[in-house]
């Protein structure tokens, strides 16, 4: 399997314009996602915003997403057959990771937003963050919550509320 591996590595000069334009692909895709996902101004805009980047594009991690698809190509040329097998693999991983990246935007914007939007607000720490997101929850028009969803604010908030009173390391 490694022969075959590497006899096709070898005779595969239009590889290096198809993995790239693969990838270019793929982004080019993301471009017109992000700008449908970003200009859908809705209630909880400040908080869909922070759950957005860091939940559904992990906008933290997109430059690695990034390096992974074109560092290998860029490197290619200079390259072993065994090296261009593991950057094969190298960017196999960044297109699954932007490929994951798009169906994370494809659930977001036809699937229900208030589980992720529960789970981004439990796990604030950030308490820029955190005043910015419980505003834009707070200041929601209240017609946008059905009764299970305004509790689970509620619990959540409660939640935060007490566990923020429990670390409090002020002095008494």
């Amino acid at each position: 399997m490694a022969e075959f591996i590497c006899t096709f590595l070898k005779q595969s000069g239009d590889l290096l314009n198809i993995l790239g334009m693969i990838g270019i692909a793929l982004l080019t895709v993301l471009i017109p996602v992000a700008v449908a996902i970003f200009n859908d101004k809705k209630e909880f805009e400040d908080l869909d915003k922070n759950v957005i980047l860091d939940h559904v594009v992990r906008a933290r991690y997109f430059l690695v997403y990034l390096t992974l698809i074109y560092m290998p190509l860029i490197l290619w040329a200079g390259s072993s057959q065994t090296l261009r097998l593991f950057e094969l693999i190298l960017w196999g991983i960044g297109i699954y990771l932007v490929a994951t990246v798009l169906s994370r935007s494809y659930n977001w914007l036809k699937g229900n937003k208030f589980p992720l939007r529960f789970q981004y607000l439990r796990g604030l720490t950030n308490p820029k963050d955190s005043t910015e997101a419980w505003r834009s929850v707070w200041e929601s028009d209240v017609k946008a919550l059905n009764v299970p969803n305004e509790l689970e604010f509620f619990k959540t908030f409660s939640e935060t509320v007490d566990k923020l009173i429990k670390n409090d390391e002020r002095e008494p």
